[in-house]
């Protein structure tokens, strides 16, 4: 079963985590930065610093993956020799597992045990003289380092180059965390890291959202296999947080939803379904707290969009009258009902806004923020029952 064929997704990997695209959309400011600081790497050999900040999800890690890529691609085309490790610190937490990693990208065989921490600094300021190489450490994650006291080794790879004192040959060093860690470092540490160098994430915009899976979307599932409105709505959701983890985890998400249905290309309905599996569980108790005229409204939002990203205000309130009267209410009014749908809105059970409509004018348009339609229907109908 597990060797089916996919009909949507055509590179999965391109949906993983750990790609990282030849652009990246919202981030060229911070690439333009680090290119700046480490533009005497390039031209002198020369060493630097820099401190990537922000929250989960902004692009800290790929920017400073892509970043050193191509600086490794450009060098390379140059006829210099550069080179660059990234270190989770989150994995590798202690001064002894840093070293053993940046010793392993030299001597494979370098052994597990037997040198102190001082001694294995030692082996690889020889072993990276001895390649000529200018080296660009990433550590990522470094929170977890500096928590467990291991702000001298920060220290001495900042200031590695005073100790080899060889031409061509540098160490410079990039530490990436979403917390503000320069005060953590003791004040000759800190003066390595300039705070001139710091290279501020800011959280996504819903547009940059849009544009990041609508890239990745057409990386990795086939033409036309996304619906426009399915990709706005997942910038939406995962603009709450400005993250771009939780955008692109809810498109393969709802790639994989979709394929097992006929449809044939991801929906809003698949989305939400997405959504569902990545939020801890669906609170009837918020739904139980609505009175039947807001319960109403919402039946005939989720009745009225199916499939669909949203609905309009008229295509809704025109299913809301069919639905009160199979629930034996009088319909309110237009402006009652629209005031219901805005009730709903500060709830967080809707999001509303203005769209163009066939004629060219503009209309009120009503998207399922959370909860796939079918789940909805069915549990108010079963309230209202």
């Amino acid at each position: 079963m597990f060797e089916k064929a996919s009909v949507l997704i055509r590179d999965r990997a391109k949906l993983s985590f750990d790609y990282v695209p030849e652009r990246l959309v919202g981030r060229e400011s911070q690439m333009d930065t680090l290119s700046m600081l480490f533009a005497p790497v390039v031209t002198d050999g020369l060493s630097e610093t820099a401190f990537i900040n922000g929250s989960v999800g902004t692009g800290k890690t790929a920017t400073a993956k892509r970043f050193c890529m191509d600086m490794a691609d450009y060098c390379s085309g140059k006829g210099i020799r550069m080179d660059y490790v990234f270190v989770n610190c989150r994995q590798k937490s202690t001064e002894a597992g840093v070293l053993l990693q940046l010793l392993r990208h030299y001597d494979p065989g370098f052994p597990d045990r037997g040198f102190s921490p001082a001694e294995m600094y030692r082996s690889l300021l020889g072993l990276i003289k001895k390649s000529a190489t200018r080296l660009v450490i990433v550590l990522d994650e470094a929170d977890v380092l500096l928590k467990r006291g291991s702000g001298d080794l920060v220290y001495q790879l900042s200031r590695s180059n005073e100790e080899m004192g060889a031409s061509n040959v540098s160490i410079s060093l990039i530490m990436i965390s979403q917390e503000n860690i320069l005060d953590r470092l003791d004040d000759a540490s800190r003066s390595s890291f300039k705070r001139a160098n710091t290279v501020k994430f800011p959280r996504y915009t819903k547009d940059e959202l849009y544009a990041i899976v609508k890239a990745r979307a057409e990386e990795a599932i086939v033409h036309d296999g996304v619906d426009d409105g399915a990709l706005n709505l997942i910038a939406e959701i995962a603009a709450e947080i400005g993250d771009a983890r939780t955008a692109i985890e809810l498109l393969d998400k709802a790639a994989r939803i979709a394929e097992t249905k006929d449809e044939g290309i991801v929906t809003g309905e698949d989305v939400r379904e997405s959504n569902m599996m990545s939020i801890s569980e669906f609170s009837k108790s918020k739904m139980e707290s609505l009175d039947k005229n807001h319960l109403l409204t919402m039946l005939a939002i989720s009745r009225s969009i199916k499939n669909r990203s949203s609905v309009t205000l008229a295509a809704a309130e025109k299913t809301y009258h069919i639905a009160c009267e199979e629930f034996e209410t009088p319909a309110r009014k237009h402006t009652q009902f629209w005031t219901y749908v805005r009730d709903l809105e500060k709830l967080g059970f809707v999001t509303t806004s203005m769209v163009s409509d066939e004629t060219g004018g503009r209309t009120k348009s009503i998207s399922l923020k959370d909860i796939p339609a079918k789940t909805l229907t069915s549990t108010i109908e079963e309230m209202l029952e």
